[in-house]
């Protein structure tokens, strides 16, 4: 980056606007979830726009950071890790609520955290020694993955209501989260031995 530049702060602002997602979500969930009662529709409609229009700032910040030449350390750092905070947010919201818990098991829950949290650090040491860890086309393929599948159980709760565990689409949404757990692994190590390489 030219010394003297002016960096635009926008595109970390809708990185940050992102994160935001995350509170009132849990707000809802925790205020409005009920284990005994299948919520009203609205809350699934809710939550599926709320979770919707923080994952599309995503590529809305990339699309800033590149037009107004903004592209930091900082913003390379934060985007990724804050996907991260709100899809795995919502996993875990995901698979608490007894409504969609059978859709996505505790253990696959367990496994993207680990693995999204020993990538967050070989990404930081990476940046540290200057090596390029930026997302890959499999890394990419995670989040979208990731986010389809929640996307799909929020919209077939929100249309199906508690039917929607004796159809067919349940079978489907469960395995597009086992899809999404398979990609998280293979991701992660094709993250490792990228690293591994380039620190020889």
């Amino acid at each position: 980056m030219d010394e003297g530049k002016t960096v635009s702060p926008w595109p970390n602002i809708v990185s940050m606007s992102r994160l935001g997602a995350v509170p009132i979500l849990i707000v809802i969930f925790v205020c409005w979830n009920n284990n005994d009662v299948f919520p009203e529709p609205w809350f699934w409609w809710v939550i599926l726009a709320i979770f919707s229009i923080g994952m599309a700032t995503d590529a809305l910040d990339g699309y800033l950071a590149r037009k107004l030449d903004s592209v930091t350390v900082f913003g390379r750092m934060m985007d990724p890790l804050i996907d991260k905070v709100l899809i795995q947010s919502m996993l875990i919201l995901l698979t608490v609520s007894s409504w969609t818990s059978s859709l996505v098991p505790f253990w696959a829950v367990i496994l993207i955290i680990c693995r999204e949290t020993l990538i967050t650090g070989l990404r930081g040491y990476a940046e540290v020694q200057q090596i390029d860890f930026s997302a890959s086309k499999l890394g990419k393929g995670k989040t979208l993955s990731q986010t389809i599948a929640i996307i799909m159980i929020l919209a077939g709760m929100a249309i199906h209501g508690s039917s929607m565990a004796d159809m067919l689409y349940a079978e489907i949404c469960y395995w597009s989260i086992m899809i999404a757990t398979a990609l998280t692994v293979i991701s992660g190590l094709d993250y490792a031995i990228k690293l591994r390489k380039a620190m020889n």
